[in-house]
């Protein structure tokens, strides 16, 4: 039997609760408590207790408390004590055998609402036949624990394997894991480092497609005609008078040839350069004059030839200078330095392209290398020699200037653009590989799968996976050796349940229709073994009302929403609960536990409970009810020996917000006021105590109205009801001149009950303040003396007068 509640800490509305004064159980232990105090609560415990369910009371932590949740309920036995102790970890033991019934257990096994549904009915087959203790449902339920531990270790070993192999393995993938042939495994860390490098592109998409491509160079455009450069740098003087004799010899060898001069050519040559040559002698050896050789006349060179002569050398001359000047100028302008430069800044450029592309492109795929400029330096003394040679022809038109700095600098920009050709194909070549590399990118989510596919793969034949992989197999073998075991289980319970269940129909009906004389019965109790996927049996029924299905289905005619009452669904609950009491083998090493049995209950369902729970007492261990109708509870403890029961109150401390258990005297709750308060007077005669002077006026007040309504119901009964003050009940009395008892005292009747109307009333009781000094008595004067003598007077008035 439950002893004691010793201890409640932080568990709903007991903060703090320790057990004093005389709280201890007996046979028979009735709860009151309002609503909302912690009946629930206390339930809940003893579910949490029997069940070994921690989380029944961790769910029930009281607010805004810092101390740990205890509990501590004594257990009282022939052998000793056993304290079950409640603490972080859960109960340090269970006590099983006690059954509840309340709303949680109609919500579990019967209905919740209107709706009685396939998980009530299976809770309820468990409920009945799990008491029934029958030999093919121990081994079911032996079958079920050893398919839940075989299924447990196979959910152990499938996390084991899940944290040790990892890279995503998850369930649903395990029994293809188990299932990876060998051959997989087969260069599987080379298939492993390409799908990784697959998998950090795909991580890098999003950046990829921001980089760049390579730049292309572009050719040195020195804006240097070298071929003219080359021919300038190489005229002489004596090569422009060479065109310039050219230019007149081309036309006077035309005028001579049209005189019939023969060889006009070599007869031109041959005069001026025997007047070169005389010219020449006689300007050293102070000789005659010029003169032809033929006609010995006077040769002037001022005549038009020889001016032509002169003319067609000295525009040449200044053409060379020109053109050389020219040269220069565009050497000038030629600013090698920005050129080089531009190409350091693109391969700059490029080369931070590469250095971002190296990170994700294949290794087959090879940078251009940038080799544009041999030597830097030797190219810009080559310029540098180029243009000291023209400006050396600009000093000097006159005389040829050596052409190898020309030639020299030229090759080396032709080789130079040669190289940057070279460079810009690698530069396409590498574009191009970036192109292709950019389409084959995966998703990351598959690029990361393929990778946990490989390395799953991998770790499938570590010796450590491997072993885990045959304990597992080995498992699941044996699940499904106990699944074929449980299947011919649930056939043979089938036979066996059948008379079973017919006995539970009969003692449902024999509630239903005996006991609480319901229009309602119950059909077709059947055992519903599981189907498909389902692991667990149901109690198939059906209930009827005069005959007529009453349907599961609220759209349906007759639905239970429609034909129950809230009354009527507890009372089917109740009755299926005892039930399973009627037909449980161990019926007498049960505590039962009602929590507010009559919810919903009329006064016949509340006085037929009060009868059932008395003829259970015999046969049960201990009872415990719960509820918030005092007169349900006076009215079941008049059943019981004093002995045998026991009342206790679960009352709240408003200001703590914390209830506590104490004993109680069932009485005082249902006792009349009329007799609690003559009750108080006689106390407070017996213990005057000024300080309650207000309260004892309102008793006399109270007494007194009760006792003359009652006594004097026919006289009184024309007063309406909102009129029946003490002073228009003693005004009535008065004037219809009734009766009393010691009548010829009535005039000091009157009188005294004038002044205990006097000095009790207040201006709420509907009438006007009495003159104190007229009345003879002052409330806010009194002493305790003349208190008691009203008390007395009242007593003696009730007794002896009215």
């Amino acid at each position: 039997m439950i002893h004691k509640i010793e201890r409640l800490a932080s568990i709903g509305k007991f903060k703090n609760f320790q057990a004093t004064g005389d709280v201890a159980f007996k046979k028979i232990t009735l709860f009151y408590g309002d609503n909302g105090g912690g009946k629930t609560t206390l339930t809940s415990i003893f579910r949490s207790l029997t069940t070994d369910d921690p989380a029944l009371v961790a769910q029930r932590v009281s607010i805004n408390q810092t101390t740990p949740q205890a509990a501590q309920i004594i257990q009282r036995n022939a052998s000793g004590d056993t304290h079950h102790t409640f603490n972080a970890t859960g109960w340090t033991a269970p006590f099983p055998d006690i059954e509840i019934f309340d709303i949680h257990f109609v919500n579990e096994n019967i209905y919740s609402g209107f709706d009685f549904n396939d998980e009530h009915k299976k809770q309820l087959h468990q409920f009945v036949i799990g008491a029934q203790g029958v030999a093919i449902q121990e081994q079911i339920e032996q079958n079920k624990i050893d398919k839940t531990a075989s299924r447990q270790n196979q959910n152990v070993i499938e996390q084991q394997l899940i944290q040790q192999v990892g890279n995503d393995l998850t369930s649903s993938l395990i029994t293809p894991f188990l299932a990876i042939p060998t051959a997989q495994a087969t260069i599987i860390d080379q298939l492993i480092a390409t799908a990784e490098t697959k998998l950090v592109n795909a991580n890098a998409n999003t950046l990829i497609q921001t980089l760049q491509p390579l730049s292309q160079l572009t050719h040195i455009a020195s804006g240097i005609d070298f071929d003219s450069l080359i021919n300038d740098l190489q005229t002489t003087s004596q090569a422009l008078q060479n065109t310039a004799m050219q230019t007149l010899f081309t036309t006077h060898c035309q005028n001579l040839a049209a005189n019939l001069i023969e060889g006009p050519e070599n007869w031109l040559q041959k005069g001026f350069s025997f007047i070169g040559s005389r010219q020449a002698t006689s300007t050293s050896n102070n000789q005659d004059p010029l003169s032809c050789p033929f006609c010995k006349q006077p040769i002037d060179t001022a005549t038009d030839i020889f001016q032509a002569y002169a003319l067609k050398f000295n525009v040449a001359f200044n053409s060379l200078v020109q053109k050389v000047k020219a040269h220069l100028s565009a050497l000038q302008t030629f600013n090698l330095d920005v050129a080089i430069q531009s190409f350091e800044n693109r391969n700059q450029l490029n080369t931070g392209h590469i250095s971002s592309w190296a990170a994700h492109l294949p290794s087959t795929v090879q940078p251009p290398t940038f080799d544009i400029i041999s030597d830097e330096t030797i190219f810009r003394e080559k310029f540098q020699a180029l243009l000291s040679i023209v400006q050396q022809k600009l000093q000097n038109p006159s005389v040829a200037v050596a052409t190898d700095a020309a030639t020299d600098f030229q090759s080396s920009l032709q080789t130079i653009n040669a190289n940057i050709d070279t460079y810009n194909q690698t530069i396409n070549n590498y574009n191009t590989s970036i192109t292709a590399f950019r389409s084959t990118i995966q998703t990351v989510a598959s690029a990361q799968t393929e990778v946990d596919s490989l390395k799953r793969i991998k770790k499938r034949f570590e010796a450590a996976i491997v072993t885990l992989c045959n304990q597992l197999v080995a498992e699941k073998v044996n699940l499904r050796t106990l699944e074929t075991a449980y299947r011919l289980l649930v056939q043979q319970q089938q036979t066996a349940v059948t008379g079973f269940f017919n006995s539970y129909r009969t003692q449902i009906n024999h509630y239903l229709d005996t006991v609480f004389k319901t229009p309602f019965k119950i059909e077709d109790v059947v055992h519903v073994p599981p189907r498909g996927r389902a692991t667990q049996s149901k109690i198939g029924y059906k209930l009827t009302i005069e005959g007529q299905d009453i349907s599961f289905d609220p759209n349906q005619p007759n639905s239970v929403k429609g034909c129950l009452s809230e009354g009527d669904r507890s009372t089917i609950a109740l009755a299926f609960f005892l039930s399973k009491l009627d037909i449980d083998p161990n019926t007498s090493s049960k505590i039962l536990v009602f929590d507010d049995p009559l919810s919903s209950f009329d006064s016949n369902r509340r006085m037929y409970t009060v009868q059932i729970i008395k003829d259970l007492f015999p046969n049960i261990k201990q009872i415990i009810v719960l509820s918030h109708n005092e007169y349900f509870l006076h009215e079941l403890s008049k059943c019981f020996a004093p002995s045998e029961k026991k009342t206790l109150r679960i009352i709240e401390d408003f200001i703590a917000r914390a209830s506590v258990i104490e004993p109680l005297v069932l009485e005082s709750l249902v006792e009349n006021g009329y007799f609690r308060h003559i009750k108080e007077l006689e106390n407070f005669l017996r213990s005057p105590d000024l300080m309650k002077k207000e309260i004892v006026l309102g008793w006399l007040r109270n007494v007194l109205e009760a006792h003359l309504r009652f006594k004097f119901y026919r006289q009184l009964s024309g007063l309406a009801a909102n009129n029946q003050t003490f002073g228009n009940l003693i005004r009535t009395l008065i004037s219809q001149n009734v009766i009393f008892r010691n009548n010829p005292n009535r005039t000091n009747i009157i009188s005294k009950l004038s002044l205990i109307n006097g000095v009790s009333c207040r201006s709420h009781h509907g009438e006007p303040i009495p003159d104190y000094a007229v009345l003879g008595s002052n409330p806010n004067t009194m002493n305790v003396v003349e208190l008691a003598n009203l008390v007395t007077d009242t007593i003696n008035l009730i007794d002896n007068e009215l």
